[in-house]
Order: C-alpha cells, then structure tokens, then sequence
C-alpha cells in the first residue's frame, strides 16, 4: 500500500469502529439464523460482502489492481475463497445455529492457538514447548465455555456444535496461513476470495429452500457489511495510520468481551460464569502461546 503518515488518533477511531463492528457480529449470526438456514445466511452474507468490497475498490482507485495479478495469484485467490467465506462461515454458521451465542464466540477464539500449531508443520517454524501450554489451557478454556462450568452440562450438551466452532476456528487458521505469503493489496485480495467463494456458494442455492424474508435479508447484508466486509477496510486503514501494530492488536483482544455483553442486551441470553472465565483463559493462551509474536498475527489476520 502507498505510504501515509502516521496518524495515532485516526488509527484508534478506526480500530474502534473495526472492534464495534466485529463485536456485533455474534448477535447478528443469531438473529440471522432465525430466518435462514446457515447455507442460505452465507449465500446472501457473501454476496453482501463481495458487493460492500467491490465498491470499497471502486472508490478507492484499486480497480486498476485487478488486472495486474498473476494467474497464480487468481488461482490462490480460487483457493482462499474456498477456505473463506464458504469453508469457515458455512462451518460457524452451524456452530452458531446449535450453540448459545456466548460457547460459539468464545470457542472460535481458539484458532490463535491453532494458527501457532500450523505454522510448524506448514510455515516451518520452531516449535516451542509454551505452545502445548498454550494449548492446554484453551482446551481447559474450551471445557470451561462447553459446560458453562458444570460437567452435567457438557453430558447433555451438544458436542457436534462444539466441534464445529473449535473446527472454525482450525479453517480460518489455514486462511491466514495462505494469506501470509501473499503480497497483494489487501482489500484486493480479500475481494477476490469473496468473488470466488460466493460462487462456491451459489452452488447451494438449488439445494437450499429460501423463504424470502425482510428481515433476514437485512441481517445477512449487516453480516456481509459489519463481519465480513467494511470492518476488515477499517482495520486496514487503522494499520495504515499507527506507528506500532502490537497496541492495536492487543486492542482487538476486547471484542469478545464487549460481544458478550451485547449478546446478554441484545440476545437476553444470560452470559454464565464458565464462559467468561472460558474465554479469558482462551484469550490468555492466545497471547501466552504465541509469545512474542502475538502481535504479527493480530495485526496481520482479518479477526472475528
């Protein structure tokens, strides 16, 4: 990207509207699964998104940049569109439609601890033992957020939703993975994925029965917007604007929590002590394991 000045109070009114967005994006998941299914809610989401970041590029002279990319470059864009959104949403989507809002949040959490275990074996990166520590104490997070602190629960619970969101969180670990390498502009790259993916996505469509609702239409559009789309260009923009990355990172770390309480305003479901101290554990591990290269992955990924 072109370079700008740095702007420290410009870059945290950025990170704000990028956490705000991100953090109303569980309520909206759930409000939007009362009226469509999880493959429906993707197709309409994806397509919301694709159309919010093909504006974003029109607006912002980068459409020149479409047809400067490499056909390997299109191929990695097919690849990552597979991954994101049709693999990782379609997969949260489910958790989200079988879990309370709260477990599927805190429990998608977990991919900063899957992004470290990873890149070992595909990044070649030195392992390191604090990872399994690390790892430790976010299945122990995982446990807690399940069970909402009662093992009676987990025994009744559903254990499907629960891989679901641990598995979500394993698919956008391998997106950023694939993301990691790849030079291209931002807001290009993430474009080009969603055009690809949303075509994955139309495939379901002959499979899917729609129900055409308002309301579900508008709450797909907010996810494409709010969760997909335009806070990923503020948090670019932020990134653009700060001298240091590692504060905005551990900035970002304060999303899950004010989730939460939009979920207890929003959704009414009253949050349980396990999940909190669940999620803080997963936050922990996430800054514990990762060490000091927390803040790369922060900074670089698209967080949700």
């Amino acid at each position: 990207m072109a370079f700008l000045p740095r702007d420290p109070l410009r870059a945290y009114f950025y990170l704000a509207a990028a956490i705000l967005g991100w953090a109303t994006a569980a309520s909206a998941f759930k409000l939007g699964l009362q009226h469509f299914s999880p493959p429906v809610l993707l197709i309409f989401s994806a397509l919301s998104s694709c159309l919010v970041l093909g504006v974003v590029l029109l607006l912002t002279g980068r459409t020149g940049l479409i047809s400067r990319q490499s056909r390997a470059q299109i191929q990695l864009s097919a690849v990552q569109g597979l991954l994101n959104p049709f693999g990782y949403y379609l997969v949260l989507f489910q958790a989200y439609d079988r879990l309370s809002a709260q477990a599927a949040l805190a429990l998608n959490y977990t991919w900063p601890v899957a992004l470290a275990l990873l890149a070992v074996p595909l990044l070649r990166e030195r392992f390191r033992w604090r990872m399994l520590l690390a790892l430790g104490v976010s299945l122990l997070g995982v446990v807690l957020v399940a069970t909402g602190g009662s093992w009676q629960t987990l025994q009744g619970g559903d254990p499907v939703g629960v891989l679901l969101a641990v598995g979500s969180a394993g698919i956008w670990a391998l997106y950023w993975l694939l993301n990691v390498r790849d030079s291209r502009d931002g807001v290009l790259k993430l474009w080009m994925g969603f055009v690809f993916g949303s075509c994955y996505c139309l495939l379901l469509l002959p499979f899917q029965t729609v129900q055409w609702n308002g309301a579900g239409l508008g709450w797909a559009a907010y996810i494409g917007l709010a969760e997909m789309g335009l806070t990923f260009v503020f948090w670019l923009r932020a990134l653009e604007l700060t001298g240091h990355r590692g504060s905005l990172a551990n900035g970002v770390y304060v999303t899950p929590f004010l989730s939460l309480g939009l979920i207890a305003v929003i959704l009414r479901e009253p949050i349980a002590l396990g999940s909190v101290v669940g999620l803080g554990l997963i936050i922990a591990s996430n800054l514990y394991g990762l060490g000091s290269r927390a803040e790369k992955p922060a900074a670089d990924a698209v967080l949700s």
